[in-house]
């Protein structure tokens, strides 16, 4: 629904529908599940990355706090501001790595559509025909609106995250 324009068409609840019945009569149950393995498939490598990346600077920064204050690493973990950039860097890096995924999911997903009629056979078809076509450039297509949603979105997750272990004892 997000790929059609419908000037004058249905709206709302009945849209909804008579996409869900298009999309039944098309492809079967397989139509709603279409990019599922692509999605699944990246969000292992992005969360590895983002969690990775995120501890291991966390670390590195208590560690250097606490040798050049003279402290136990406990009291030396980095503050609000330092986690979210912490946070940002690491979301940044996981979802840039796996961005190509998202790119070929979404033109997988978004194929046979009004504004992407371009069809592929499957997961190799499409990257086939983007390296073709656009080069690596064309796998990083809207990263950079991405990472403007992510950075912030993480930044503010892990700063959560991290103050909230510490109000509930685990730390």
């Amino acid at each position: 629904m997000q790929c059609e324009t419908v000037s004058g068409g249905l709206r709302g609840n009945r849209l909804i529908a008579d996409t869900a019945k298009k999309m039944w009569a098309q492809n079967g149950v397989a139509a709603y599940y279409r990019g599922l393995p692509m999605g699944i498939f990246g969000i292992f490598p992005y969360a590895a990355l983002d969690l990775g990346t995120f501890e291991y600077l966390k670390r590195a920064i208590t560690r250097r706090n606490a040798k050049k204050r003279g402290c136990h690493e406990q009291d030396a973990e980095p503050g609000g501001l330092m986690t979210a950039a912490i946070g940002g860097f690491s979301g940044a890096f996981g979802a840039s790595a796996v961005y190509p995924l998202n790119v070929l999911r979404t033109r997988l997903q978004s194929q046979g559509t009004v504004l992407h009629p371009r069809t592929y056979t499957g997961i190799m078809d499409v990257t086939r025909q983007t390296m073709k076509g656009e080069g690596v450039r064309g796998l990083f297509r809207g990263l950079t609106p991405n990472l403007l949603k992510v950075v912030p979105a993480v930044s503010i997750t892990y700063v959560v995250y991290d103050k909230s272990k510490k109000v509930i004892g685990l730390r």
